[in-house]
């Protein structure tokens, strides 16, 4: 189990992240959600142990990461933390790559088998550099299998990708989990957070605006819809309006809808506190 209690971070005199609670059992996979400058990648980065929080603590089975140097070594060895920006050694190619960090993780895992798992087994003999965005994100997938991980830190590993490369992520997320791996999965595409996730962590400014389950989260807000509509008394004028699905059926009987979209978790959770009391 991991345990967040009181986590804070400044970067000079911002503060990034405060008080941030909550614990997380072996083998969930949690998407942690937010805005750009929300938090997401700092939380990540002290759970990778880049970084040390500048208050509270992270404990690890009953054990305070931070408190000892030893405390953190040990838990280090047990993460595994893939970025859009991983890095790779641009001299070697992909195959003397795996060759590389199987050596720096003391792995015993095939390269080969590893290589067919992401699809990139046909790529083997090119350079980093040659490689399509998606097929470095896979690279650096297959680098995090090499090592025996409990802890997996995703940060937006698909943004941007392809669909293939995607659905590489979300088999993997799954695999994961299936091992009894802890997954921190920072991701903008909501479908994947209902799909493969367990809890979600939302953040706005720094601060948790709701941490729980996906059913605590729709238990706590309502689903919304952005519709736009034709006003009957204004033919040809466009409005558009932000309502629940009571609101929409309503105005379903009243005017002619346009267009209908369901709001995502991010939308929802940041309008939550100007939508008059009604949810959150």
């Amino acid at each position: 189990m991991i345990k967040l209690e009181n986590i804070t971070h400044k970067f000079r005199e911002k503060t990034v992240l405060k008080e941030i609670n909550g614990s997380i059992d072996d083998g969930e996979v949690v998407a942690v959600i937010g805005e750009n400058g929300s938090g997401k990648s700092t939380l990540l980065n002290i759970l990778a142990t880049f970084i040390k929080p500048t208050s509270g603590k992270v404990f690890y089975n009953s054990t305070d990461v931070f408190e000892k140097q030893e405390n953190t070594k040990r838990f280090r060895e047990l993460v595994s933390y893939i970025s859009e920006k991983s890095t790779f050694i641009p001299e070697l190619d992909l195959s003397e790559n795996l060759l590389y960090f199987k050596t720096v993780f003391k792995s015993s895992k095939d390269i080969l088998e590893i290589a067919k798992r992401v699809s990139i087994d046909d790529l083997l003999g090119k350079k980093p550099d040659k490689l399509s965005k998606g097929q470095r994100q896979r690279l650096a997938l297959a680098v995090s299998m090499l090592k025996d991980a409990k802890i997996i830190l995703l940060d937006e590993p698909a943004e941007g990708l392809d669909v293939e490369t995607k659905q590489v992520v979300k088999d993997l997320v799954k695999e994961f989990k299936e091992k009894g791996c802890t997954v921190f999965y920072v991701t903008h595409d909501e479908d994947e957070v209902e799909e493969v996730c367990d809890k979600i962590i939302a953040l706005k400014d720094g601060k948790v605006k709701f941490f729980g389950s996906v059913d605590e989260l729709w238990r706590t807000y309502e689903k919304f819809y952005s519709v736009t509509f034709e006003i009957p008394e204004s033919p040809g004028k466009k409005v558009t309006r932000i309502m629940n699905i009571d609101e929409l059926k309503t105005a379903q009987e009243s005017f002619r809808i346009l267009h209908i979209r369901n709001l995502g978790l991010r939308e929802i959770i940041n309008i939550s506190e100007g939508l008059n009391g009604r949810i959150g």
